[in-house]
């Protein structure tokens, strides 16, 4: 079961593996939110995560 991150905007994140979902939210973060670039992380986007149940 993988995970996911719902962001604030409405995206929904999701990456089967921890390095997935870090990966797919950095690349989220660069092309809709451009002021968090190099403020998040890896332990902060992965405090952000939920069992992805879907």
């Amino acid at each position: 079961m993988g995970k996911r991150i719902n962001c604030e905007c409405g995206q929904v994140v999701r990456g089967e593996t921890d390095d997935e979902l870090v990966a797919a939210a950095s690349e989220h973060v660069q092309q809709d939110h451009p002021e968090l670039v190099g403020k998040l992380t890896r332990d902060d986007i992965l405090a952000m995560a939920e069992e992805d149940e879907g």
